[in-house]
């Protein structure tokens, strides 16, 4: 399965990198996955609305034409792991990709929001995105885990 994920905020710095790092090794051979990072767009001259626009506008530049589309927001449907497990088994079915955008601080619009096939919250709390990327990454390998009925997730 290929995916892409699409993440406003920061270049990752290193202890990041090392928890992404950490879960990619060991998804090495289940699954590709291909890191877009966009710059937050937050200007003191910019009212949240246009920096929402901002970064949208740079998200859908890059959501590749063919895939499954998942956004990440406070609001969507809370799922668990193994809903999540099972949304990632009918893609691999059919041989779709995956794009999971995460949106910038302010959140993402209205527009990706009805282009996405689905909207998850990963939780009521609010997460720095650096933080929020490395639960992704665990989540997809705990997703894989129980497609592949490893013991992992339990």
């Amino acid at each position: 399965m290929n995916l892409s994920v699409i993440s406003v905020g920061n270049k990752p710095n290193k202890w990041e990198l090392e928890g992404i790092e950490h879960y990619l090794k060991q998804l090495k051979n289940n699954i590709k996955i291909n890191f877009i990072n966009i710059k937050g767009q937050q200007n003191p001259k910019r009212t949240i609305e246009e920096v929402i626009k901002i970064e949208s506008d740079l998200i859908l530049e890059k959501i590749p034409s063919t895939s499954y589309l998942i956004s990440w927001d406070i609001e969507g449907e809370k799922i668990n792991s193994k809903e999540l497990s099972m949304i990632f088994e009918r893609s691999m079915q059919i041989n779709a990709n995956i794009c999971l955008v995460i949106g910038g601080s302010f959140g993402i619009s209205k527009d990706i929001k009805k282009l996405s096939e689905r909207v998850i919250s990963a939780s009521n709390f609010t997460f720095p995105h650096r933080l929020f990327r490395i639960i992704l990454i665990e989540q997809i390998y705990r997703a894989i885990s129980i497609i592949n009925k490893k013991p992992y997730h339990k």
